[in-house]
């Protein structure tokens, strides 16, 4: 902000000023434009002296303000240790082997070999691991859905049969975390204990194409049988830890995409 200063004798200096004076109504701008020296009467020395004392004291209390302002922004917080989220993420299951016998009381007329399918995974996270080290941990328990369709065969009676699995668990999944470079790379792997939820299948048969004018038979809601109710395997993955909040923000967000591997090894739904 800038003032002018009186002369003796009543003389002004030519300025450019910008005055902020408090009204009832709140602050309001009082612009003074360029004088030339004339005399002037000492009742407006007076006031002039009086627009500069309040104009010293409005521009040392914005001063002031702006110092504090400034002053609370070089505030740095530290990277925390411990980080609490969601993870969410598609699971791409491939399911292989011979399936025709389904359970004690329904089998069908050919064998299923080949499924896939997409699932949702979506599970509560914590994790440790200091700002300094390599090394942390990894905590997710949630959701893992490990729905598949299989290749569509075709029956004795030129009838096209479908099969679709719903396989589903609760999982947990303890991990080591290792960030080789210091840096958002890292590096999991760490078992994996699931417990059976969900082990329904469909099972639709349609009717010979050359054949119109044919009722397609009801599809098969069933469950399984003789299946796993707990499964342990293992999973190993990658992931980049992306900031979304700078180090002066005392709550810090964290994206973090990411891939994981589950070996075939572990991974049975069914003892048979």
């Amino acid at each position: 902000c800038f003032t002018c200063f009186v002369l003796p004798r009543g003389l002004a200096l030519p300025c450019f000023s910008s005055t902020i004076f408090s009204g009832p109504n709140g602050p309001k701008y009082h612009n003074m434009n360029s004088k030339t020296n004339q005399p002037s009467k000492p009742q407006s020395i007076h006031l002039s002296f009086n627009l500069i004392f309040k104009s010293l004291m409005l521009s040392t209390v914005l001063l002031m303000f702006i110092q504090v302002e400034l002053s609370a922004q070089e505030v740095q917080y530290t990277k925390p240790s411990w980080y609490f989220g969601v993870a969410g993420a598609a699971n791409l299951n491939y399911h292989d082997g011979n399936i025709q016998r389904l359970n004690a009381g329904f089998a069908t007329p050919v064998a299923f070999s080949d499924g896939q399918g997409i699932g949702v995974y979506a599970a509560p996270l914590v994790e440790f691991h200091r700002p300094e080290s390599m090394w942390g941990f990894m905590l997710q328990a949630g959701y893992d859905g490990r729905k598949a369709d299989f290749d569509e065969m075709v029956e004795g009676c030129n009838c096209p049969a479908d099969l679709l699995t719903n396989f589903s668990y609760i999982t947990v999944e303890p991990s080591l975390r290792f960030a080789p470079f210091k840096s958002g790379f890292y590096l999991y792997a760490g078992p994996r204990l699931a417990f059976n939820l969900d082990k329904r299948f469909v099972y639709k048969q349609g009717t010979d194409p050359n054949l119109p004018n044919q009722e397609d038979p009801l599809d098969v809601f069933q469950d399984f049988d003789n299946t796993n109710d707990i499964v342990i395997s293992m999973q190993v993955g990658a992931g980049y830890d992306i900031p979304l909040s700078t180090s002066a923000n005392q709550t810090q967000w964290v994206l973090s995409p990411f891939v994981a591997y589950h070996p075939t090894y572990g991974q049975e739904t069914r003892t048979v």
